[in-house]
This record gives C-alpha cells, structure tokens and sequence, in this order.
C-alpha cells in the first residue's frame, strides 16, 4: 500500500467502514507514544553492541514508523484544525522526522542518533505512553540481525487497519490506563511528589542541555562567518566576534543553573 497522505486519510475517515472522532485521534497518537517508547527500550538496551551500518537500517524503520502512525495523522489534524495531543518523546520525534523531510538530517542514521538522546529514565505515562506486551509488526526485536526489508518499508496501514490495530493495543491495557479526555490520560494521584518532582527535573535536563548543545553548535557557525568577515575587514565581523563572547557567558550560565 502506497504511503498514506492527507486525501486518503479523509477519504477513508468519512467511508462507511470507519468513524472518527477526537477521541480516535487522542488513541492514534497514544498508540504511537507506547510504540516509540517500545522501539526506545529495545534499542537503548542494545546500542553499544550494534554495527553502525545497522544504525541506518534502523533509522529508515525509524522514518516508516513516522509515516505509518504519526506525520500522516499530524497533517490530518492540521487539515481539520485539530490541535493532536503529543507527548514530549513524540513531538521531539516528530521534530527530527520533520527536519528529515525538509532535508536538515540527511541520512537514516541521524534520525538513529537522534532517538537515542531522549533521556534514560523516562518520565511517566504523560510522557512514554502506556506499554503493552505485544505490538502490530514489532520490527524493533532482534535488531542485531535486521535487515532492511524494502516490500516492508514501502507498506502503510490504512486508515481502517490503523484503527483495527489500536483496538487490540487497548484491549492489553488495564482498565486504570484508559484516556479520560481526548488530550489527556489518566495518571495515578497516589505518585509520591518526590516521583513527580524527579520526572520534572529530568524533563527540564533534557531541554536544558538539548538548548546549550544549540547555543555550542551556533558559536561554532558564528566563529566561521566571523573569521570570513573580518577576512573581509568588515564591521560586521566585529559585532558577530561580540555576538560570540556573550553567546559564550549565556551557555556557561545555563550550565551552572543546570548543574545546581
């Protein structure tokens, strides 16, 4: 079946065969959330020991996940203006799939890489999404002898057998892991706060040190335009050599707030 796209999707939602409303939309992307965080488990466990030619296997699976259970279903949402609840693992995915498309990342193993940044101990359900013990076509077991499978990575569910699929995912869950809302799922109040107060602080981590990354990696270009500029003997290489030294202090500030 050939890639799904925004015609088909609403084509297919308005047949006889499938009804969608906001609470379908909310269990796409729920679905979506416990497959990456499956996919995330198996590959964290397994990355020091993988080849870096399977990186690149990987990360084209990586991209057909996206197409297959979220980038399709984000365009759908945005033709209907609909605003599709993301939790922060899925929305930094959808991110780094998105800069793939526009060519920003130029190579399945980048999108690899990427998904291997998100942090170690992941949050909660708000954030992982609700696990299962099994999953429709898990291609992320035994990665250490994946193959890329071009039949496989060329065939999309549709809008029918997305739905098909999900009902099976929540048939495994139990009955105080259901969504409540179309936005929001259901988290248990008894968390102790000192939980609550360390799946914050990890959160906050992540971007805190995923911005300094950005700002080191702007220093880098600055410097670069700079020595062309004042190669150039031009006044603009002066402003950009200031720009760099306070680029500089703000990075060492935000290190020593994440630091304490």
């Amino acid at each position: 079946m050939s890639k799904p796209t925004i015609a088909t999707l609403l084509a297919e939602s308005m047949s006889d065969e499938i009804n969608l409303d906001l609470a379908d939309i909310t269990a796409i992307f729920e679905y979506a959330t416990s497959r990456l965080s499956a996919i995330w488990t198996e590959l964290e466990s397994t990355q020091h020991t993988l080849p870096i030619k399977t990186h690149q296997i990987i990360g084209q699976y990586l991209n057909w996940e996206g197409e297959s259970f979220t980038l399709p279903w984000m365009s759908f949402c945005a033709g209907l203006s609909i605003s599709p609840p993301l939790s922060q693992n899925l929305r930094f995915f959808v991110g780094v799939l998105s800069m793939k498309q526009v060519g920003l990342v130029t190579n399945f193993e980048e999108i690899y890489n990427a998904l291997m940044t998100l942090p170690v101990a992941l949050a909660g359900p708000w954030q992982k999404g609700c696990l299962t013990r099994t999953y429709w076509t898990p291609w992320w077991m035994n990665t250490a002898n994946i193959v890329a499978d071009d039949n496989f990575l060329h065939t999309y569910p549709n809008c029918v057998q997305v739905q098909q699929i999900i009902a099976e995912h929540f048939k495994q869950l139990s009955e105080g892991k259901v969504l409540i809302t179309p936005a929001t799922s259901t988290i248990p109040m008894c968390m102790l706060v000192a939980e609550q107060l360390s799946n914050i602080h990890a959160k906050v981590l992540h971007e805190g040190q995923l911005i300094m990354k950005m700002l080191e990696d702007k220093v880098v270009e600055a410097k670069m335009v700079a020595a062309t500029m004042l190669w150039m003997d031009t006044a603009l290489g002066q402003d950009i050599v200031k720009a760099i030294a306070a680029t500089k202090k703000l990075t060492k500030y935000l290190k020593r707030e994440v630091a304490q």
